[in-house]
């Protein structure tokens, strides 16, 4: 068992494509017509099962960190999306629980980085 599909609720479903495969180098693993009005779009890091869908709805709020991507090194990740164009909001720093930072995706969502404890 695993989670399959987290919904992150967008403003603009091209731009948030955009933004996840250019910038953060995921691959779009969906893009189907869902009715006159809708689409469903994943998008995912490679080679993992899990995907975001990248929902429609302009009202959400999306300001919250409501996601969190486990990573290897989160001062090696936050420089390299920095160098991509990405906004980091919470600049990398090590806690006793691991690493942190937080950055925002083109739509305004927070998402946390975190990466294990050193040592």
């Amino acid at each position: 068992m695993y989670i399959s599909v987290i919904t992150l609720y967008v403003g603009d479903v091209e731009r948030a494509i955009a933004f996840y495969t250019e910038k953060l180098g995921w691959t779009k693993t969906m893009d189907a017509a869902m009715g006159p009005d809708m689409r469903w779009v994943t998008v995912a890091p490679p080679g993992e099962k899990t995907q975001f869908t990248l929902f429609l709805d302009a009202d959400e709020p999306r300001d919250e960190g409501k996601v969190i991507i486990e990573v290897e090194d989160v001062e090696k990740t936050a420089a390299q999306l920095t160098q991509r164009g990405v906004e980091i909001t919470t600049p990398p720093r090590q806690e006793p629980w691991g690493g942190w930072a937080m950055f925002k995706d083109s739509e305004g969502n927070l998402l946390g980085l975190h990466s294990p404890p050193r040592g």
